[in-house]
Protein backbone atom coordinates (compact mmCIF):
# COMPACT_ATOMS: atom_id res chain seq x y z
CA UNK A 1 0.00 0.00 0.00
CA UNK A 2 2.92 2.55 0.84
CA UNK A 3 4.56 1.70 -2.61
CA UNK A 4 1.37 2.24 -4.02
CA UNK A 5 0.93 5.76 -2.79
CA UNK A 6 4.16 6.79 -3.08
CA UNK A 7 3.47 5.78 -7.04
CA UNK A 8 0.28 7.48 -7.26
CA UNK A 9 2.08 10.98 -5.45
CA UNK A 10 5.04 11.11 -7.86
CA UNK A 11 2.23 10.54 -10.75
CA UNK A 12 0.11 13.35 -9.22
CA UNK A 13 3.48 15.44 -9.20
CA UNK A 14 4.62 14.55 -12.80
CA UNK A 15 0.89 15.52 -14.25
CA UNK A 16 1.16 19.15 -12.30
CA UNK A 17 4.20 20.24 -13.42
CA UNK A 18 4.13 22.53 -16.05
CA UNK A 19 4.96 22.32 -19.53
CA UNK A 20 8.78 24.11 -20.30
CA UNK A 21 8.55 27.43 -21.47
CA UNK A 22 8.81 28.05 -24.81
CA UNK A 23 12.04 29.55 -26.29
CA UNK A 24 11.04 32.21 -29.19
CA UNK A 25 14.07 32.99 -32.05
CA UNK A 26 13.67 35.16 -35.13
CA UNK A 27 16.04 36.99 -37.26
CA UNK A 28 16.55 40.94 -38.56
CA UNK A 29 14.08 40.54 -41.88
CA UNK A 30 12.16 43.70 -41.56
CA UNK A 31 9.18 44.42 -42.12
CA UNK A 32 8.12 40.85 -40.79
CA UNK A 33 10.41 40.94 -37.71
CA UNK A 34 13.44 42.56 -36.13
CA UNK A 35 14.62 44.92 -33.96
CA UNK A 36 14.08 48.69 -33.84
CA UNK A 37 16.65 51.67 -33.34
CA UNK A 38 16.53 50.87 -29.44
CA UNK A 39 16.81 47.14 -29.94
CA UNK A 40 12.92 46.34 -29.30
CA UNK A 41 11.32 43.98 -31.09
CA UNK A 42 9.30 44.95 -34.02
CA UNK A 43 7.77 43.82 -37.21
CA UNK A 44 4.19 42.05 -38.12
CA UNK A 45 4.44 38.93 -36.85
CA UNK A 46 5.97 40.22 -33.79
CA UNK A 47 2.87 42.52 -32.88
CA UNK A 48 1.06 39.50 -34.07
CA UNK A 49 2.73 37.20 -31.44
CA UNK A 50 1.98 39.95 -29.11
CA UNK A 51 -1.77 39.68 -29.28
CA UNK A 52 -1.77 36.15 -29.21
CA UNK A 53 -0.05 36.61 -25.99
CA UNK A 54 -2.85 39.01 -24.78
CA UNK A 55 -5.17 36.86 -25.94
CA UNK A 56 -3.84 33.81 -23.75
CA UNK A 57 -3.61 36.31 -21.30
CA UNK A 58 0.16 35.11 -20.84
CA UNK A 59 3.05 37.90 -20.67
CA UNK A 60 5.04 39.39 -22.94
CA UNK A 61 7.96 36.52 -23.12
CA UNK A 62 11.57 37.04 -24.34
CA UNK A 63 12.53 36.92 -28.36
CA UNK A 64 16.04 36.13 -29.41
CA UNK A 65 17.34 37.28 -32.69
CA UNK A 66 19.83 35.43 -34.46
CA UNK A 67 20.97 34.98 -37.67
CA UNK A 68 18.59 32.87 -39.76
CA UNK A 69 21.08 30.10 -40.05
CA UNK A 70 21.48 29.78 -36.24
CA UNK A 71 18.00 29.89 -35.32
CA UNK A 72 17.40 27.34 -37.74
CA UNK A 73 19.83 25.01 -36.00
CA UNK A 74 18.47 26.04 -32.22
CA UNK A 75 14.97 25.01 -34.13
CA UNK A 76 16.33 21.51 -34.54
CA UNK A 77 18.06 21.01 -31.15
CA UNK A 78 15.72 22.58 -28.80
CA UNK A 79 12.27 20.51 -28.07
CA UNK A 80 10.90 24.42 -26.98
CA UNK A 81 12.70 26.23 -29.74
CA UNK A 82 9.92 28.79 -31.90
CA UNK A 83 11.06 30.11 -35.25
CA UNK A 84 9.56 32.95 -37.05
CA UNK A 85 8.96 33.91 -39.51
CA UNK A 86 8.94 30.71 -40.96
CA UNK A 87 7.76 29.80 -44.83
CA UNK A 88 5.50 26.41 -44.70
CA UNK A 89 6.73 24.85 -47.66
CA UNK A 90 5.77 20.84 -48.32
CA UNK A 91 9.14 19.92 -47.47
CA UNK A 92 9.63 21.35 -44.22
CA UNK A 93 5.97 20.70 -43.07
CA UNK A 94 6.75 16.96 -41.90
CA UNK A 95 9.71 17.99 -39.62
CA UNK A 96 8.20 20.34 -37.71
CA UNK A 97 5.32 21.45 -35.81
CA UNK A 98 3.29 24.80 -36.92
CA UNK A 99 1.12 27.41 -36.05
CA UNK A 100 -0.04 29.32 -39.25
CA UNK A 101 -0.27 31.97 -40.64
CA UNK A 102 1.31 35.04 -40.16
CA UNK A 103 1.06 35.70 -43.68
CA UNK A 104 0.60 34.53 -47.00
CA UNK A 105 3.79 35.20 -49.53
CA UNK A 106 5.99 34.48 -52.24
CA UNK A 107 9.43 32.90 -53.23
CA UNK A 108 11.08 34.57 -56.20
CA UNK A 109 14.39 34.91 -58.53
CA UNK A 110 14.82 38.72 -58.48
CA UNK A 111 17.44 40.37 -60.62
CA UNK A 112 18.87 44.04 -61.85
CA UNK A 113 15.93 45.34 -64.09
CA UNK A 114 18.91 46.68 -66.31
CA UNK A 115 20.39 43.35 -66.62
CA UNK A 116 18.60 40.82 -65.26
CA UNK A 117 19.07 37.50 -66.98
CA UNK A 118 15.67 35.52 -68.95
CA UNK A 119 14.90 32.40 -66.71
CA UNK A 120 12.35 30.06 -67.96
CA UNK A 121 13.53 26.44 -66.52
CA UNK A 122 15.58 24.80 -63.97
CA UNK A 123 18.41 24.71 -67.19
CA UNK A 124 18.68 28.33 -66.99
CA UNK A 125 20.06 28.53 -63.33
CA UNK A 126 22.93 26.84 -64.33
CA UNK A 127 24.85 29.20 -65.70
CA UNK A 128 24.07 31.64 -63.08
CA UNK A 129 25.52 32.87 -59.57
CA UNK A 130 22.37 33.33 -57.23
CA UNK A 131 22.57 34.82 -53.93
CA UNK A 132 20.89 33.37 -51.23
CA UNK A 133 20.58 33.25 -47.28
CA UNK A 134 22.01 30.71 -45.63
CA UNK A 135 19.09 27.97 -44.57
CA UNK A 136 16.67 30.75 -45.67
CA UNK A 137 13.85 29.01 -47.70
CA UNK A 138 15.20 30.17 -51.15
CA UNK A 139 18.44 28.15 -50.89
CA UNK A 140 16.41 25.45 -49.27
CA UNK A 141 13.43 25.62 -52.33
CA UNK A 142 16.81 25.78 -54.89
CA UNK A 143 18.68 22.98 -53.36
CA UNK A 144 15.64 20.33 -53.25
CA UNK A 145 15.04 21.47 -57.29
CA UNK A 146 18.37 20.20 -57.85
CA UNK A 147 20.35 23.11 -58.23
CA UNK A 148 24.24 22.81 -57.57
CA UNK A 149 25.24 24.19 -54.49
CA UNK A 150 28.18 25.89 -56.67
CA UNK A 151 25.80 28.10 -58.22
CA UNK A 152 24.53 29.84 -54.95
CA UNK A 153 26.53 32.65 -53.23
CA UNK A 154 24.97 32.26 -49.33
CA UNK A 155 25.42 34.69 -46.88
CA UNK A 156 23.88 35.08 -43.12
CA UNK A 157 22.11 38.21 -43.90
CA UNK A 158 18.93 39.52 -46.08
CA UNK A 159 21.24 43.01 -46.38
CA UNK A 160 23.80 40.73 -47.87
CA UNK A 161 21.89 39.05 -50.54
CA UNK A 162 20.61 42.43 -51.24
CA UNK A 163 23.87 44.12 -51.36
CA UNK A 164 25.51 41.25 -53.55
CA UNK A 165 22.90 41.91 -56.45
CA UNK A 166 23.29 45.65 -56.00
CA UNK A 167 27.38 45.19 -56.19
CA UNK A 168 26.61 42.88 -59.46
CA UNK A 169 28.18 39.82 -57.71
CA UNK A 170 25.59 37.58 -58.41
CA UNK A 171 23.10 37.43 -61.34
CA UNK A 172 19.92 36.97 -59.57
CA UNK A 173 18.79 36.47 -55.66
CA UNK A 174 16.17 34.02 -54.24
CA UNK A 175 14.07 34.82 -51.08
CA UNK A 176 10.87 36.21 -50.00
CA UNK A 177 9.91 38.72 -52.67
CA UNK A 178 8.45 41.42 -50.12
CA UNK A 179 11.11 41.27 -48.29
CA UNK A 180 14.01 41.56 -50.43
CA UNK A 181 12.74 44.86 -52.53
CA UNK A 182 12.06 46.48 -48.53
CA UNK A 183 15.35 45.42 -47.55
CA UNK A 184 16.75 47.12 -51.41
CA UNK A 185 14.61 50.53 -50.11
CA UNK A 186 15.86 50.29 -47.23
CA UNK A 187 19.32 50.55 -48.30
CA UNK A 188 18.29 53.31 -50.77
CA UNK A 189 18.07 50.96 -53.69
CA UNK A 190 14.27 51.54 -55.19
CA UNK A 191 11.69 48.73 -55.94
CA UNK A 192 11.84 49.58 -59.60
CA UNK A 193 15.65 49.17 -59.57
CA UNK A 194 14.71 45.26 -59.72
CA UNK A 195 12.21 42.86 -61.60
CA UNK A 196 11.00 39.50 -60.62
CA UNK A 197 11.97 36.73 -63.51
CA UNK A 198 10.96 33.68 -61.71
CA UNK A 199 8.63 32.60 -59.16
CA UNK A 200 10.12 29.49 -56.62
CA UNK A 201 7.06 29.24 -54.86
CA UNK A 202 4.25 30.08 -52.68
CA UNK A 203 3.03 29.65 -49.21
CA UNK A 204 2.25 30.31 -45.81
CA UNK A 205 4.59 32.37 -43.28
CA UNK A 206 4.58 30.92 -39.60
CA UNK A 207 5.50 29.92 -36.10
CA UNK A 208 7.73 26.63 -36.57
CA UNK A 209 8.10 24.64 -33.65
CA UNK A 210 10.21 21.94 -32.36
CA UNK A 211 8.71 18.35 -33.67
CA UNK A 212 9.19 17.56 -29.62
CA UNK A 213 7.48 20.77 -28.39
CA UNK A 214 4.55 20.35 -25.99
CA UNK A 215 1.68 19.86 -28.29
CA UNK A 216 -0.93 21.43 -26.25
CA UNK A 217 1.34 24.50 -25.74
CA UNK A 218 0.72 24.81 -29.65
CA UNK A 219 -2.60 23.80 -30.09
CA UNK A 220 -3.40 26.91 -27.55
CA UNK A 221 -1.06 29.15 -29.44
CA UNK A 222 -2.95 28.21 -33.02
CA UNK A 223 -6.16 28.80 -31.10
CA UNK A 224 -5.18 32.31 -29.82
CA UNK A 225 -4.22 33.08 -33.71
CA UNK A 226 -7.10 31.89 -34.86
CA UNK A 227 -9.48 34.47 -32.74
CA UNK A 228 -6.61 37.11 -33.11
CA UNK A 229 -7.20 36.92 -37.15
CA UNK A 230 -11.01 37.31 -36.18
CA UNK A 231 -10.58 40.78 -34.13
CA UNK A 232 -10.35 44.16 -34.84
CA UNK A 233 -6.76 44.23 -33.61
CA UNK A 234 -6.07 42.45 -36.37
CA UNK A 235 -7.19 44.84 -39.32
CA UNK A 236 -5.61 46.86 -37.46
CA UNK A 237 -2.22 45.58 -38.01
CA UNK A 238 -2.77 44.57 -41.44
CA UNK A 239 -3.49 48.21 -42.16
CA UNK A 240 -0.18 48.97 -40.68
CA UNK A 241 1.41 46.76 -42.97
CA UNK A 242 -0.19 46.86 -46.08
CA UNK A 243 3.44 46.34 -47.87
CA UNK A 244 3.54 43.32 -46.08
CA UNK A 245 0.43 41.41 -46.54
CA UNK A 246 -1.19 43.33 -49.92
CA UNK A 247 -2.29 40.53 -52.82
CA UNK A 248 0.46 40.41 -55.55
CA UNK A 249 -0.59 41.13 -59.05
CA UNK A 250 -1.50 38.66 -60.90
CA UNK A 251 1.07 37.69 -64.17
CA UNK A 252 2.77 34.79 -66.49
CA UNK A 253 6.41 34.77 -64.68
CA UNK A 254 7.44 31.43 -64.83
CA UNK A 255 7.22 28.92 -62.26
CA UNK A 256 10.55 27.24 -61.29
CA UNK A 257 9.05 23.54 -60.37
Amino acid sequence: MRHLLSVLASLVLFIALPAPALIYYSEQNMPINGQDKNGQPTGLAVELLRLMWLEMGEPEQPIHFLPWARGWYLLTQQKEAVLFTTAHTKERAPHFLWVCPISHSRVALVGRKTDAPSVSSKADLAKLQIGVMQADVGEQLLLNRGINPANLMAVERMDQVVRQLIMARTDLVAGNEVMLRHQAKEMGFPSENFVTVAILAEQDNCFAFNPAADKQQVARLQEALDKVRKGEAFKQLLARYQDVVQTLPADNLPRIE
